[in-house]
C-alpha cells in the first residue's frame, strides 16, 4: 500500500513547479508602441474667404539643429484659415509620411496647439479619432485658426504620444514633437 502513494508524490513536484512558473508568464505587460521618428513639421494654412491664400511654414531637421528659416507663419488680421500639419522622417530612405502613421494611430496621438500671446489667434481642432465613449477626441492634423488684430507672436505645437491612455487632454503620454513657429499678423 505504501509503493502505491510514491509516484503521487514524484508528480506533485513537478506539478507545483510547472504552476509557479505560470504565473510569472501570466502577468499582463501592456503592449509599447515606439514614439514617432520625425524630422520635418509643416504647417499649411488656407485662408477660408479665398483658396488661393495658402501660407506654409516649415520647420525642417528637427532631429538634430533645427531649421526655422522657413518656420515663420504670416497671416492676415481678422481672418478664419483651415489647417493640416504634415510630418516627415527623412532621415530614412526614401523619406517617411509621418502624417499618415499618425492617422492610421489617431486613437493614440493628440496634437496641442498653444498660441503666444493667448489673444494673438485661436486654434480649434476640427477632427476626432474613433476611441470609444466617452470619447472620441481630437486628433489634430486638421484644424481652424482665427486671427485676431495685427501683431507678433509665436505657435506652439506638440504632438502627445499617448498609448493606452488618450483622454483628450495633454497631460497623459510622452511627447513625439514639440516645436514653436513664429506668427506674424499683418
Amino acid at each position: 500500500m505504501n509503493n502505491s502513494f510514491k509516484p503521487s508524490w514524484l508528480l506533485l513536484v513537478p506539478l507545483t513547479l510547472w504552476l509557479s512558473s505560470c504565473n510569472k508568464e501570466e502577468q499582463s505587460v501592456a503592449p509599447t508602441i515606439d514614439n514617432e521618428s520625425l524630422t520635418t513639421a509643416t504647417l499649411q494654412l488656407t485662408n477660408k474667404a479665398n483658396s488661393a491664400d495658402v501660407v506654409t511654414a516649415t520647420v525642417d531637421n528637427l532631429d538634430k539643429s533645427a531649421d526655422f528659416s522657413k518656420a515663420t507663419l504670416n497671416l492676415k488680421a481678422n481672418t478664419t484659415y483651415s489647417g493640416v500639419i504634415l510630418l516627415s522622417d527623412k532621415s530614412q530612405t526614401p523619406a517617411t509620411d509621418v502624417t499618415a502613421e499618425i492617422k492610421d494611430r489617431q486613437n493614440i496621438h493628440l496634437f496641442v496647439y498653444t498660441p503666444s500671446p493667448t489673444s494673438l489667434l485661436t486654434v480649434t481642432i476640427t477632427d476626432k479619432d474613433t476611441n470609444p465613449s466617452p470619447g472620441p477626441y481630437p486628433i489634430g492634423l486638421t484644424y481652424d485658426v482665427k486671427t485676431t488684430t495685427a501683431g507678433t507672436g509665436s505657435l506652439n505645437v506638440v504632438l502627445r504620444h499617448q498609448p493606452n491612455s488618450k483622454n483628450g487632454t495633454a497631460t497623459p503620454g510622452s511627447s513625439d514633437l514639440d516645436t514653436t513657429f513664429p506668427v506674424v499678423i499683418k
